[in-house]
């Protein structure tokens, strides 16, 4: 998991700086080549300069937020979007000025336009690279046939492959990094050798249960391996591995129909579940069956002990409270389990 954080981590500042590094040589191009843009070199220059503002800000929240992916996934969401309203809003104002001003729109608008209009498109490559085309070639064409100066070609056409070829980079580059944090949103709830919800799903789950109401027929249930360190020991811990693997299926094969099931420790799991008494019983029957049945298949020594509340039992007790008790109860069955195998608890 450190690796991911890490990658896409790395692949948001890649992106940020290679815009930062766009904007730079966009600035230099304006102090080269001033007579390219006229009257409109301070408003291009400003432009320029916001940019580079805005991908010097988000490279300092990647450095703030760093490995926590829920507050990169916000900004993510939250700047991008913003950063599209802006853009839009800057280049609406650029073309109203021009009318007002001259009468017409100065080729030059198109390049703002060509950096600007993908950019609520980032998550479409493909789209991007349609649009800045289409842009371009209006571009180009309004230049030769307004202008027809070769020297302000040779420039625009310079400045047209160094923006495709860096702004599809860009492009590339910020969508592997939405795939990188949403793989990684979903696999930070997600139990690496179980494939199940982990500890950090299940206290997001008791915080919302902690906040609302328990419905009546709620159970909270607790289920622990028995004897997992002897099987380790005697067996090996790949054995070992699979009985937890196999716990997981058992309770997902027989208990999940009705409820929710949560890897939170090494060998313990915790379900939480919406069902009768009565549907409660037959639940319980089919996942000892359940149970029985994966360990003869795979010639292992499954066993579990667990132990469950109903919140009719104690309707005004939280969801914690009735963990507390479920816990409890699951220890005392494990404490029966090693009276009955003494012989175990020794080894």
């Amino acid at each position: 998991m450190m690796a991911v954080y890490a990658s896409s981590l790395g692949n948001s500042t890649v992106a940020l700086f290679l815009v930062a590094a766009m904007e730079i040589f966009m600035l230099c191009y304006s102090v080269i080549n001033v007579d390219l843009y006229g009257s409109y070199l301070h408003r291009y220059r400003l432009f320029y300069i916001a940019l580079l503002s805005v991908a010097l800000i988000n490279i300092a929240l990647n450095r703030y937020v760093k490995k926590d992916i829920e507050k990169r996934y916000t900004i993510l969401n939250i700047s991008n979007p913003l950063c599209a309203i802006f853009f839009y809003v800057w280049t609406l104002g650029i073309t109203y000025s021009d009318v007002r001003i001259g009468g017409v729109i100065e080729p030059t608008v198109y390049m703002t336009s060509s950096l600007i209009v993908p950019l609520s498109f980032y998550l479409y490559p493909a789209v991007y690279a349609i649009a800045v085309l289409i842009t371009d070639l209006i571009m180009l064409y309004m230049s030769v046939t307004i202008t027809g100066s070769e020297a302000q070609i040779i420039n625009l056409s310079i400045f047209f492959v160094f923006q495709m070829i860096l702004g599809v980079v860009f492009l590339r580059t910020k969508t592997r990094l939405a795939e990188k944090i949403v793989t990684e949103m979903d696999n930070a709830d997600t139990d690496a050798l179980t494939g199940r919800p982990n500890r950090r799903a299940y206290e997001t789950e008791i915080k919302k249960l902690s906040k609302s109401r328990l419905a009546d027929e709620l159970v909270y249930m607790t289920i622990d391996i028995n004897a997992l360190k002897n099987t380790n020991d005697t067996l090996g811990h790949e054995k070992g591995d699979k009985l937890i693997i196999g716990v997981a299926e058992c309770i997902e094969e027989s208990l999940c129909e009705k409820g929710k099931m949560f890897r939170v420790g090494g060998d313990e799991f915790a379900v939480i579940l919406h069902a009768t008494p009565s549907q409660l019983k037959e639940l319980m029957g089919a996942y000892e069956v359940r149970v029985k049945n994966w360990a003869d298949k795979n010639k292992l020594p499954l066993s579990t002990s667990y132990g469950y509340v109903c919140h009719l039992e104690f309707p005004d007790k939280t969801i914690t409270d009735l963990a507390k008790i479920a816990d409890d109860r699951m220890y005392e069955n494990k404490n029966r389990f090693y009276q009955m195998h003494e012989n175990i608890r020794r080894r």
